[in-house]
């Protein structure tokens, strides 16, 4: 009977206003994409954005460089190695060139973070595991400055200065060390909770919490935006205003942000068609319906149950909120949801359309689908596979190697997610890696790193573990 409500559902919500047949899904999703790919919210010179004609630079320099086969001189290798940007031809994910008042503009899109690799597949929605916003903005910061000093001052009119000051701004507060992300694939919610202190003219706490999480994935988010926009429960939904948060960090302003708010509302719907990438390898269907059996006793009661329409896809669900006293994982995020942070943002101008909740400490219990590709685990990003998540804490990797994490050479599909280490003096080493400031090294001993917590049925046997496993890549 519940299969054939879901349908009815899927039937009632997936189908034309105007004619009434049904949604092609799987074209809307590729249609989806298509329209992510390109979306950015740069508007009245204001947004993420580099200095005027730096990006004409960038363009004849790429025009010049050999085939993407060839890696010996592509900057292509800087955007992905040192950055994490993803490329796809000559072409780098998320960077685009705009035009603005007779000067040419280098804009970043959404798409630069919220799109990634798993087995060396490009997943559009999906988090950027490798994504280093801070290295990103030290080093642009450094081009910027040099491009600044490069230009003659008698080309610059008043645009090009104001764009200019602008970019300089943007990089030198994404690229602060004190607030900002340890490590490759993390993003920092202290970004975003410094705009609500400097729209109102107040000091960035210096002793903010980062509030580090992996960047979030975006199939299902009309369900998880009615219960909770974050992680962690605190951003409201009802509302779509933290969407433009980021913009609000990199210089943008509140009166313009309600002028495209319909921009928003419209890229909340091309997110709402968004399906998750099927598993790419064999599974075996014995082994995922015993897997199916055993998840739905131990793992269902907060990661839910799963149903599909009658074409086969996933039809969405909200996620539960589980108290922080039950999963008790990483809490360097919620610790930074204090009283004094929440009046700043009753007090914001755009308190309306930028609110919180008050579900108290915890965390959602994510939904499943496509979480064979959403490795690492945990909001933070610190287990690397599914096998140590059912693991006990106290024998997870301590560290592990973040290089090449969404090819194909980095994916084990028995653990279900990243590569172990190898040894133990393997991930020693890495710890000691990440302690000197390698950033494409994840460590739980760094601030909000701990990979502790979600301490579930651990004791499983390995053939359940196995068969839970087999049953999550069908989701």
């Amino acid at each position: 009977m519940k299969a054939l409500f879901y349908t009815f559902l899927w039937f009632v919500f997936a189908s034309s206003a105007l004619t009434g047949e049904p949604i092609d899904r799987a074209q809307a999703n590729r249609d989806a994409h298509k329209q992510f790919l390109s979306l950015n919210f740069f508007a009245n010179g204001r947004g993420m954005h580099l200095s005027p004609g730096l990006i004409d630079y960038y363009n004849k320099a790429m025009e010049r460089l050999p085939s993407p086969g060839n890696r010996s001189l592509d900057l292509r290798t800087w955007f992905t190695r040192r950055w994490g940007m993803q490329v796809e031809g000559k072409d780098v994910v998320g960077l685009f060139t705009r035009e603005y008042r007779g000067q040419n503009i280098g804009v970043v899109g959404c798409v630069a973070c919220h799109s990634g690799r798993a087995a060396g597949q490009l997943v559009v929605g999906l988090g950027n595991k490798n994504i280093d916003v801070v290295r990103m903005a030290r080093d642009v910061r450094k081009l910027e400055l040099w491009w600044k000093a490069l230009v003659p001052k008698r080309k610059k009119n008043g645009d090009y200065l104001d764009l200019e000051e602008d970019a300089l701004a943007f990089a030198e507060y994404l690229g602060d060390e004190r607030i900002g992300n340890l490590t490759q694939g993390l993003v920092p919610v202290s970004f975003i909770r410094g705009w609500f202190y400097r729209v109102q003219g107040e000091e960035v706490p210096a002793d903010m919490r980062r509030g580090q999480i992996k960047v979030p994935f975006l199939w299902g988010y009309e369900e998880k935006r009615k219960v909770g926009l974050f992680c962690d429960g605190y951003g409201e939904g009802s509302e779509v205003g933290w969407a433009a948060a980021v913009e609000l960090a990199a210089g943008q302003s509140a009166d313009v942000v309600r002028d495209y708010y319909p921009k928003i509302r419209e890229a909340e719907e091309v997110f709402n068609h968004f399906l998750p990438p099927i598993y790419p390898f064999a599974i075996s269907k014995s082994k995922a319906t015993r897997g199916k059996a055993i998840f739905s006793k131990n793992c269902a009661g907060c990661h839910g149950t799963y149903e599909n329409d009658i074409a086969g896809f996933p039809v969405f669900q909200a996620p539960k909120f589980i108290p922080w006293a039950v999963v008790r994982t990483d809490d360097d995020r919620i610790l930074g949801n204090t009283p004094a942070f929440s009046e700043m943002v009753n007090r914001s101008p755009l308190r309306d359309l930028i609110s919180h909740t008050n579900l108290g400490p915890g965390y959602f219990a994510p939904r499943l689908e496509g979480v064979w590709s959403r490795f690492p685990y945990l909001h933070n990003g610190s287990v690397p596979n599914v096998k140590a998540l059912l693991t006990k804490p106290s024998l997870r990797p301590i560290a592990f190697s973040l290089k090449d994490a969404g090819e194909l050479k980095r994916f084990d599909m028995n653990l279900l997610g990243l590569t172990n280490a190898g040894s133990k003096a393997k991930e020693k080493f890495y710890a000691w890696q990440a302690k000197v400031g390698k950033r494409s090294v994840y460590s739980v001993e760094m601030e909000g790193h701990s990979n502790q917590g979600h301490d579930f049925h651990t004791n499983m046997s390995e053939a359940d573990k196995g068969a839970v496993i087999e049953y999550l890549k069908t989701l």
